[in-house]
């Protein structure tokens, strides 16, 4: 079902619509980041909208990973009725039924494209991954003049590049897909690579750097052995899955870890904390979890470890666990226990699985794949809450228009 504009008499169809996101992605993250929940919406009604009888069938089609998101959502919805968060727990569940349907929606769209779509949403998000660099380094040399524009609360606060911080990690996300996007043109890959990776370094963000870094290194690797990187990503991620709880080291060790080692910053030492004492609360509830993105009402989660903690240097009001672990293997332990970890390592695996084994790609292709999935695991090890709607929508925006850039292959 097209839909036709009247007035000019053009077909406004889906490749359309995921082309305008690819261009207004990337600077969109970089000056109004909280965005980006908002345009998944807006993009997965006009989908709905423009093209619903291919949306039905391609859910259909994606079903494997629907029955996935499902389940893990019905989960967390479940788990108002143990929660010390219900209410919250509750709401939390529905939203994610519903991004996550909204990102379903988005991947079958970009995986339905033709080839001049394809091309041409390439072309786009080239150019809003290059817009986006720009624009860090636009704020970079006038102090964050559009910044403080398009939030005037901050307007007479001192401008840090880190409130760019979540432009920087959708850039290093956005980037991949590009690069599959510029792939008969290597020249201009190579430049685009090079002005997305000065505007990441220039925002002081270790965990968008440390993506970026592991997501060239991987996809060197898989060019050449792509069956075994995307095995060694499984791994990783059912090791830390498993593990982290166990080996995260004892609050004594974690303080003399900052006086034998002193060059570690002492926001790292407060992650390690922090790391710690959600390991703490998952021992107590090992099975079910604590509910829902329940991280921010755990007991004792805002006592503050500078004052706590006898012997460790820590920024005042550095709290045990300030709303989220910064892990998504933990958070996942933490609040929906053993069975929604299953579930959202088995999506994790089932994505790799296709890239890896299931899936007829090129070299090229699979290693821009594998690439991002490395990227985007360092950032949700090290960043961001796992449920954050912002940070959802930078997964399945990136994740769709990766499939959408290669449409066109042969």
């Amino acid at each position: 079902m097209t839909k036709v504009l009247p007035s000019a008499g053009r077909r406004i169809d889906a490749g359309m619509v995921l082309s305008i996101v690819a261009a207004v992605l990337p600077p969109l993250a970089v000056i109004f980041p909280l965005g980006l929940a908002p345009l998944q919406a807006i993009a997965a009604l006009a989908l709905l909208l423009v093209d619903f009888r291919r949306v039905r069938a391609g859910i259909v089609a994606l079903a494997p990973l629907a029955w996935l998101f499902g389940a893990l959502a019905l989960w967390a919805t479940a788990s108002a009725l143990w929660s010390i968060l219900p209410e919250h727990s509750l709401l939390e569940g529905l939203r994610f039924l519903v991004i996550s349907a909204a990102g379903l929606i988005l991947l079958n769209a970009a995986l339905h494209m033709t080839p001049t779509q394809a091309r041409r949403l390439g072309s786009l998000l080239a150019c809003g991954v290059a817009a986006a660099a720009v624009l860090v380094g636009v704020e970079w040399l006038d102090g964050g003049t559009l910044y403080k524009l398009l939030h005037p609360a901050q307007a007479g606060a001192p401008f840090y590049l880190t409130r760019l911080d979540r432009g920087a990690v959708t850039l290093v996300l956005a980037l991949f897909p590009a690069l599959i996007g510029l792939r008969r043109n290597i020249g201009l890959g190579i430049a685009l690579a090079i002005i997305a990776s000065v505007a990441v370094y220039l925002v002081p963000n270790q965990a968008a750097l440390l993506a970026l870094i592991a997501g060239f290194a991987v996809f060197a690797l898989a060019w050449r052995f792509p069956r075994s990187s995307a095995g060694a990503l499984g791994i990783a991620l059912i090791a830390a899955s498993v593990a982290l709880p166990i080996v995260t080291p004892s609050q004594d060790r974690i303080v003399a870890l900052q006086h034998d080692i002193p060059w570690i910053k002492p926001s790292g030492i407060h992650r390690l904390l922090i790391w710690r004492f959600t390991a703490d609360r998952i021992a107590e509830r090992p099975f079910l979890g604590w509910g829902m993105d329940a991280s921010r009402g755990l007991p004792g989660g805002q006592t503050d470890l500078s004052t706590a903690v006898s012997g460790v240097n820590l920024a005042p009001y550095s709290v045990a666990l300030p709303l989220h672990p910064h892990d998504a293997a933990l958070q996942w332990r933490g609040e929906l226990g053993i069975p929604g970890t299953l579930l959202a390592v088995a999506i994790v695996l089932w994505g790799l699985w296709r890239v890896g084994w299931a899936t007829a790609l090129s070299p090229g292709r699979r290693a821009a794949m594998l690439a991002w999935a490395a990227a985007a695991l360092i950032v949700a090890s090290l960043g961001y809450g796992i449920w954050q709607s912002w940070w959802l929508a930078c997964l399945w925006f990136t994740v769709a228009l990766q499939a959408g850039s290669a449409a066109d292959e042969s």
